[in-house]
This record gives structure tokens, sequence and C-alpha cells, in this order.
């Protein structure tokens, strides 16, 4: 279908724009897709979520200008006709396709969101983290586990089983400990939501992610997340990006932006060096979203790891390929978030 007019201004932006502006649109307008133009309207090209997230492998961060990482040579028509001169198998590689006339945007042709629905994924599975004690949540998780608190009015693991669900996964595992029938009875009380669900049952407290040794059976590469982490990422993009580079582990990571309220002094023996007014530090952070080759799991079981930490340490010093994964979608760790919890407990 082609979009409406008033629906494609809201997806246009100038090259002078930022990473950050390009990302909110991204974000804001869910097309995955941002059409580019110069002061002059004149069409530059487009930007993917795909651009923004090699962008950040290359150095570049959410302040820097997309006319850097714009792609100038995306494919495009001259018309809606145009189409026609094309095998629906030639069309269908292409999720959008930009109408350009003389360097003007005429229109976006987006193929049907009924014909590019990914089909029910059986084969790879996700692994849900959900054992742990929650303690940095106070007295929220002395009587119930921290999978079960509510979020919006919804247990935290229900927002993560319709998430997973949504991306077309069906085979989940979820470890348990602390409370752990609490969470089983949730589960069966919901019928699984209609999904393939087993548990990991841990006998004693494993860390972060020791119980993904007791996994006895499961797909090449697998999906981990943890109970307490609510996001927008595409599933399969991830776990496309994590096969194509061959990785052992993948890992989800956000780019964060923090303005020092204060003037920053440098000196060296009371001898004054330099002044920066309010200075920005850009930083980056693990996501509690992963994927893993099944090649971790003895390496798990092996050296007793217990930590992401220690597991993250362990692969590197081996030189296991280690890849991290950009997510500038919408991303919320509840894990130590009381303030927004209690609203709803």
């Amino acid at each position: 279908m082609q979009l409406d007019k008033n629906y494609l201004k809201k997806i246009i932006i100038t090259q002078n724009s930022s990473i950050l502006e390009a990302i909110k649109n991204l974000n804001a307008s869910e097309l995955k897709i941002v059409l580019i133009v110069d002061k002059n309207k004149k069409f530059i090209g487009v930007i993917n979520d795909g651009d923004i997230r090699r962008a950040f492998s290359n150095g570049f961060n959410i302040n820097s200008l997309i006319k850097h990482i714009v792609n100038k040579k995306p494919f495009f028509v001259k018309s809606v006709l145009d189409l026609n001169n094309f095998s629906s198998r030639e069309l269908n590689t292409f999720s959008h396709i930009p109408i350009i006339k003389n360097n003007k945007i005429y229109g976006l042709y987006v193929q049907n969101i009924s014909t590019s629905i990914i089909k029910k994924n059986i084969i790879d599975h996700v692994v849900i983290m959900a054992g742990g004690y929650g303690k940095r949540l106070g007295a929220l998780t002395k009587k119930c586990p921290k999978a079960l608190l509510k979020f919006n009015n919804k247990p935290l693991l229900q927002h993560i089983l319709e998430y997973v669900k949504k991306n077309n996964f069906s085979n989940i595992q979820i470890s348990v400990f602390y409370l752990k029938k609490m969470i089983k009875n949730f589960i069966s009380k919901k019928n699984n939501f209609s999904l393939k669900i087993k548990f990991l049952e841990e006998n004693n407290p494993m860390g972060t992610i020791g119980s993904i040794g007791l996994i006895k059976k499961i797909s090449n590469n697998f999906i981990v997340l943890n109970c307490d982490v609510i996001s927008d990422v595409d599933l399969n993009e991830l776990l496309k990006f994590h096969k194509k580079n061959k990785c052992v582990l993948t890992i989800g990571v956000k780019h964060f932006q923090y303005k020092n309220p204060y003037g920053v002094i440098v000196s060296e023996k009371n001898r004054f060096i330099s002044f920066e007014e309010k200075p920005e530090v850009n930083f980056t952070i693990n996501t509690g979203i992963y994927i893993f080759n099944k090649k971790i799991i003895p390496i798990i079981n092996k050296f007793n790891l217990k930590n992401i930490e220690d597991l993250i340490a362990s692969l590197s010093n081996k030189n296991y390929k280690i890849l991290t994964y950009p997510i500038f979608e919408n991303w919320y760790d509840l894990g130590q978030d009381k303030k927004r919890l209690k609203r709803y407990n």
C-alpha cells in the first residue's frame, strides 16, 4: 500500500538531524524507515534501524549527524505503476519502496503487512530468567516473585510472554527458583499462553545465568531474556544478526547520554588547565537481552559459571566471538525501579 501524504510527512527529516532524532522518528512511526532530504527538500536517501546499529558499531553516537550514515542508493521507483515492471518475488525483498521523481519525494510504498508476517518460529527457543529473589526491589518481592510483579496492571512475565509470542516464537523455557510455585501456577492458569513452556527448576540459587546449564535440549542458537526487562526490539532481527555473524554470544546494548549539570575544571597540582561547561558523557549498557549459541552450555557447567559477567570474561579469554547489538527501541529495566512498580503493586 502507498502511505497517506500526511503520514508520509512524519517520516521525513533533514540530513542535518541527529541520530537521536532519527531514532525517535523510527520509534514513533514503527515503520523502521526514515526518508532523508536536504535543506531544499530534495531526496538524499533513507535510514533504517540497521543503518543506525551499524553506525553505533562504527563509533558514531546519538549526537552524530545522520548525513554521515544515510543510504544514498536505496531502491526506488518513479511512480507506483513502475512496480508492475517487477515480479512479486523481486518486490518482496524490499519492505519499503520510496517513490521519487526529479529528486522529490512523492510517496512511499509499504509492503502489505499481511504478506510479510513471519511464520511461527518452531525451531529457535527463548529462555526467560525468572529465578532470582529480586532483592533490589525490597518489600515488593517479599511475598511475590519479581516475574509476577505488575507493570501497567499486568505481570512482568505476561508482558514478556506476549512479546515473545508477538515475535512468533513458540518454544519457551523459564528458569525458576524463588517462589517458583507461584510462577508455575500463574502459567498453568493462563493455559501456557498457547505456547510450549517448560521450566528449568533450580534447587539452589544459580545466579543470573547458571540455570542455562540445566538445559538438556535446545536450538543451536537461542534467545535469553531477563524477566524484569521489557523491550520492543525485534527478536527476529536480533537472531538474524547473531546467526549471520556466527557468534557464540550476542549482547543487546543500549546507548545512553548523561549531561553533567556542573562545569568541570581540569587541574594538575592546583594549576588550572581547562574548563568545560556541563559536558555530556555517552555510555553503553547491557540490556539483559542476549542470543546464546548452545556451545555455551557445557562451558557454563565446566567452570560452574553463575553470572553473565563471568561468562563474558570466560568466553573473551578463550577468544570466542562476542558481538554487541545496539538497541534503540523502547526498553525498560524494572529490576530496581521501585517507584514505578509501586504504582501497580
